[in-house]
């Protein structure tokens, strides 16, 4: 249930009572993560590092300091995610603009971009299908500076935000983005070393499991997708083997109970091997798909 905050008078309180009175509030609305997003909101709102944030714990907080709180405060009571209050969110060690076309980064998903790492050959060549932010093209791209690729996404708002934020950290010299429906308008002689998406799998069966704050504020076209979940892998696995050079390998997060059916569908698709990696709760999490050297798809 959305709770609104009681009255309270900002005059006399110091930055630490300020925290402790948001972190109270978001615990009794049920907000999990209460002390972080407190403390979160609570930098944004003095423009302050968490490490002088501590430094003026028993310093008076200014009142536009304390009215900016409160209008975090309210929405976060809302259930907006901390991240979609803020405008960003922190994904390998960089910060990610995000918006209403975007989803906000996750944890779970740096285990692309580890895997990626690992498996792209010094100056290889990637496609991140459904970029979103662009935080999984932008991390590899950002980690080593002599990799390049090309990202994809059919938001042009997800877009705006993916070239802002390869912008920002200095990756948009390579790394070219456009506008396509998974394969569609990527050029048909572009080769890939790697082929790496995150793409909708969740299936709308699955609507009523999910938390009110995806519901609410997730673009529903980045989470939702047909054929109980399926409909999105099945398009870019019968449109991988095209783009990938021989060897190349294709990566995908999925969700934790579709193992068997995504290794069913690759296996269909032509793929010789599927091999699943677990997250951090212990759920098969990411697929690693190759096909046999110099394989192309059918064109029936």
């Amino acid at each position: 249930m959305t709770k609104t905050a009681k009255p309270y008078s900002p005059l006399g309180q110091t930055f630490g009572q300020l925290r402790l009175y948001w972190k109270q509030q978001f615990a009794a609305s049920d907000i999990a993560t209460a002390a972080l997003d407190a403390r979160l909101l609570l930098c944004a709102a003095a423009e302050l590092d968490q490490a002088r944030l501590i430094a003026k714990e028993h310093d008076p907080a200014p009142s536009d300091v304390a009215d900016h709180m409160a209008d975090y405060g309210q929405r976060r009571l809302a259930h907006e995610p901390v991240a979609r209050i803020l405008g960003f969110a922190e994904f390998y060690g960089l910060r990610f603009g995000v918006n209403a076309d975007t989803l906000v980064p996750r944890p779970e998903t740096e285990m692309l971009v580890e895997r990626a790492l690992v498996l792209l050959p010094k100056g290889g060549r990637f496609l991140d299908l459904g970029t979103g932010t662009g935080c999984i093209a932008i991390s590899i791209a950002h980690e080593s500076p002599d990799l390049a690729g090309m990202a994809t996404d059919i938001a042009p708002g997800a877009l705006d935000m993916a070239t802002q934020n390869a912008q920002q950290h200095g990756v948009d010299d390579r790394l070219a983005l456009i506008r396509s429906d998974w394969f569609a308008a990527v050029p048909a002689a572009a080769q890939f070393d790697l082929i790496i998406s995150n793409p909708p799998y969740i299936a709308e069966s699955e609507r009523n499991l999910m938390n009110e704050e995806a519901l609410r504020f997730d673009p529903a076209a980045a989470l939702f997708a047909p054929d109980e979940g399926m409909a999105a892998f099945r398009q870019i696995l019968l449109g991988a083997q095209n783009h990938l050079k021989p060897g190349g390998k294709l990566l995908f997060e999925f969700g934790f109970q579709q193992a068997n059916a995504l290794e069913l569908a690759a296996k269909d698709a032509g793929a010789t091997q599927v091999t699943f990696s677990k997250d951090f709760s212990g759920h098969n999490r990411m697929a690693e798909i190759s096909y046999e050297t110099g394989q192309k798809a059918s064109t029936k």
